[in-house]
């Protein structure tokens, strides 16, 4: 039997009410002593934001939350994962999964967000590792105004593109 790849269907019209059900936008209540306020905007090409026509998924081991852009701009509500074990040895350094579902997209994209206060971490990272030094940027979160808020853009393509990963492709 022959297999034909086929491509994913595009992530649009978003029905909110299937895809943003009660509780979902945030892993943990704002007011958690733990809690993490992740801004960001959803850049295309034109370094123009995405408008609402794009969600994202933000996920480590034990929380995740799924949020919409609103005039490009996303916020999710998290708390620091902790460190996990590489599946090749070696610990990897707290960090957030992204996955970008927007107009135009035939799949999701999936990108990483690493945590400005853990360079030693993120220094010995094996998937940090392996992305090259001047890109390691665009991966790591930008102290906000407090150190409960972070910034974090994502840009598609260009300049300053973030990078993006493959499923389980961080773990090979």
């Amino acid at each position: 039997m022959t297999k034909i790849l086929t491509p994913s269907q595009t992530c649009g019209p978003l029905f909110g009410f299937a895809l943003l059900p009660a509780g979902i936008t945030e892993a943990v209540a704002a007011d958690d002593p733990n809690a993490i306020e992740i801004e960001g905007t959803l850049y295309d090409c034109n370094d123009k934001h995405l408008g609402f026509e794009a969600f994202l998924e933000v996920w480590s081991a034990e929380q995740a939350c799924r949020i919409r852009t609103f005039n490009g701009k996303f916020r999710a509500i998290v708390r620091k994962p902790a460190p996990v074990e590489h599946v090749d040895g070696g610990v990897e350094a707290p960090h957030l999964h992204v996955a970008i579902f927007a107009r135009g997209l035939t799949r999701h994209l999936v990108t990483r967000i690493y945590f400005p206060d853990e360079q030693e971490k993120n220094a010995a990272d094996p998937v940090l590792g392996k992305v090259d030094a001047s890109r390691h940027a665009v991966l790591i979160a930008q102290p906000g105004d407090d150190r409960r808020k972070l910034k974090f853009d994502i840009k598609l393509q260009g300049a300053n593109e973030s990078v993006f990963f493959r499923l389980g492709e961080e773990q090979q």
